[in-house]
């Protein structure tokens, strides 16, 4: 399905109006049980007719330029379904919001894949994720190139296995566009933490200014998120939560700080294009006037 999806639109069969669409058909999510109608748009990616920015309630002006996203509920979406235990559904998920992003002219994406205090699931559960993790970059590293996606990985690495870390590497190595053709840069928090994070820069400024390489008094803002690791990539303009839950996890502690939220009933594997798009149509619904 991935394929199909990045070429074309996908909306629940049920909710959006048709009328200006034709040549359609049906298709069902490998594992989603939510049957959708699929779309050929005839363009690659990003959606370049105006027409269709209004027709769907959106001012292309008012894209944000930054989408975080917690693909949450893919374990309970698999209980639900008496599925064992895999992250497939959720890489699938994260493929799918890539493309989104790419699609709609997001030019920042950001996924929590796996936090810092996930890893208290266990050495089993930490083995799965980790290793699916690895074959999802190697999978996808042809269609990161091919799209012009740089891909980056934040959190504590040094805590992944040998040969996940190679593979970060790599990618991120083989991904490194330059910013003048890069269409989409995307952040993928992997053993994150909001909180160590900052406090792994305050740790770092105190060692700069113990070593006289800066000044107290010229700590600010712009360089205290110099230390971070999202680092040269602006902030969230818009977190988007699956899974119904209505708090930030620690995910962007400090990145989050003038964040619009959006959350959604829906589960990580059945999140599509139509909730997306009610996301961003939510964001600029919005009045956002940053405390003036």
């Amino acid at each position: 399905m991935q394929s199909l999806v990045s070429r074309c639109t996908v909306f629940p069969h049920n909710k959006p109006n048709l009328k200006m669409y034709s040549n359609c058909l049906y298709l069902s999510n490998r594992y989603s049980s939510v049957q959708c109608v699929v779309v050929p748009n005839n363009v690659n990616y990003k959606v370049e007719e105006e027409y269709q920015y209004s027709n769907l309630g959106l001012e292309k002006e008012l894209i944000p330029k930054h989408v975080a996203i917690i693909l949450d509920g893919s374990r309970r979406w698999l209980k639900a379904h008496d599925k064992p235990l895999t992250y497939e559904p959720f890489f699938q998920s994260n493929s799918l919001f890539a493309d989104l992003c790419l699609k709609w002219g997001v030019s920042t994406a950001t996924t929590f894949v796996y936090s810092y205090k996930n890893l208290q699931r266990g050495q089993d559960s930490n083995d799965l994720l980790f290793g699916q993790l690895e074959r999802y970059l190697e999978n996808n590293l042809g269609d990161f190139i091919r799209k012009g996606i740089r891909v980056r990985i934040i959190g504590e690495r040094w805590l992944l296995p040998k040969s996940l870390q190679n593979i970060i590497k790599q990618v991120e190595d083989e991904t490194m566009i330059k910013k003048d053709t890069r269409q989409l840069e995307l952040m993928l928090a992997v053993c994150y933490s909001g909180t160590r994070d900052i406090l792994e820069a305050t740790r770092s400024i105190c060692e700069k200014v113990k070593a006289g390489l800066i000044e107290p008094n010229s700590i600010d803002e712009v360089l205290f998120d110099q230390e971070l690791w999202t680092r040269g990539a602006s902030h969230p303009d818009l977190l988007i939560r699956t899974g119904g839950r209505l708090r930030v996890s620690d995910y962007l502690m400090w990145q989050l700080a003038q964040s619009e939220l959006y959350s959604t009933q829906l589960c990580a594997p059945d999140f599509g294009e139509v909730e997306f798009l009610q996301a961003l149509r939510s964001f600029q619904q919005r009045e956002r006037t940053f405390g003036k």
